[in-house]
């Protein structure tokens, strides 16, 4: 579990030199007491430290989530307002701040939060899975994408959300189809089989904690083939789209998140002005999401008789990847660095806020 910011006071957790031998942290004491630092933001006096080993210099505000920034004691608030269907020029009028200081904060939680979730992820699968996507669009209707979804049967825990691009379809209006070919000509088309690799990417990491256990998906021929793309040794069962997802539906888990994402994200509202301007936002967004339901949340607000801990354990619970619903000290107390953590190629990606096929401008 993560040290609080209290504790953070007294014990450094870890030298912030990548090259140091103490950066991955260690129990011995590798610091000595460096002096103080006057601040014009709490807590007004900040610890200097220095590494007996590399000789780098750090103070207690290194560690915390608003180092370097000019606003103490913003981020968790931006959170939970932003995770609670506010968008983010809303946030930052009652804030009273500019609308970039909420991206920028957005942004730097996203990032932490996948730090986090590398070191708190479940080592091995202990329920079935339901898999599908979440159809959305970036910027304009002429940009619509999938967010695929792998979600647990019972614990609800979200284990993957990724991201594909998708070709415009349906019926347009001759102006709508003189607008689409004219972008398909300046920027070209987005790539077919988006979906296709996306879920051989996801289903893979599934499959290889998953052995044995069912995952559950529609009959989406992209689904089916990457399944028979891979050696899956899950146990794969295909449900009807038009069947019922109540309850007693398979596939519910998907679709009681997909409405979380409808009720909670003001870009994702029927009918809504707000929209998310770039894949980036999107993607940290839903990656801010997954953490907050997965770790800080209990699985249903209200009491269910077939589930006597679901308004009271969260879904990481349920996995056992936590003892307790998580505060925001916990998930974002400590900032990690990304030099700690193992990222593979789509991980780092994310992190650099690469999007290579995106046709609009990652706003600083």
């Amino acid at each position: 579990m993560t040290k609080s910011s209290d504790q953070l006071q007294l014990i450094p957790p870890y030298c912030p030199n990548p090259r140091c031998q103490f950066h991955f942290g260690t129990d011995s004491r590798f610091y000595v007491k460096n002096g103080w630092v006057k601040t014009e933001k709490a807590p007004f006096r900040n610890q200097r430290f220095k590494c007996k080993s590399c000789g780098e210099q750090f103070s207690t505000n290194t560690f915390g989530p608003d180092f370097r920034k000019r606003i103490g004691f913003l981020s968790e608030r931006v959170l939970h307002f932003s995770m609670n269907g506010m968008s983010n020029n809303s946030i930052a009028r009652l804030l009273k701040v500019a609308e970039g200081t909420i991206r920028d904060r957005l942004k730097d939680m996203s990032h932490q939060s996948l730090i986090f979730e590398k070191e708190n992820y479940p080592k091995k699968l202990t329920e079935d899975v339901a898999y599908d996507g979440f159809e959305t669009f970036t910027y304009s209707q002429f940009s619509p994408c999938y967010i695929n979804t792998a979600v647990g049967s019972h614990s609800m825990f979200i284990y993957h959300n990724t991201f594909s691009p998708l070709n415009r379809k349906g019926r347009m209006t001759l102006e709508q189809k003189i607008k689409n070919q004219s972008l398909i000509l300046k920027y070209g088309v987005y790539p077919r089989d988006s979906v296709f690799e996306e879920s051989v990417y996801v289903l893979n990491n599934l499959n290889s904690i998953g052995a044995g256990r069912t995952l559950f998906t529609d009959e989406h021929k992209s689904y089916q083939r990457a399944v028979r793309s891979l050696d899956f040794r899950m146990e794969h069962q295909k449900i009807n789209s038009q069947v019922r997802r109540d309850s007693t539906n398979p596939l519910f888990p998907i679709n009681r998140l997909h409405n979380l994402y409808r009720h909670f994200f003001s870009s994702q509202q029927r009918e809504s002005i707000s929209f998310q301007k770039h894949e980036a936002a999107l993607l940290e967004k839903i990656q801010l999401m997954k953490i907050y339901r997965n770790y800080m949340n209990p699985k249903f607000v209200k009491k269910n008789k077939y589930d006597p801990h679901a308004h009271e354990w969260s879904p990481a619970m349920y996995v056992g990847v936590a003892e307790r619903l998580l505060s925001f000290e916990d998930v974002f107390g400590v900032k990690k660095k990304v030099s700690q953590i193992r990222l593979d190629d789509k991980e780092r990606a994310f992190l650099n806020r690469s999007y290579p096929y995106s046709r609009q401008i990652i706003a600083a």
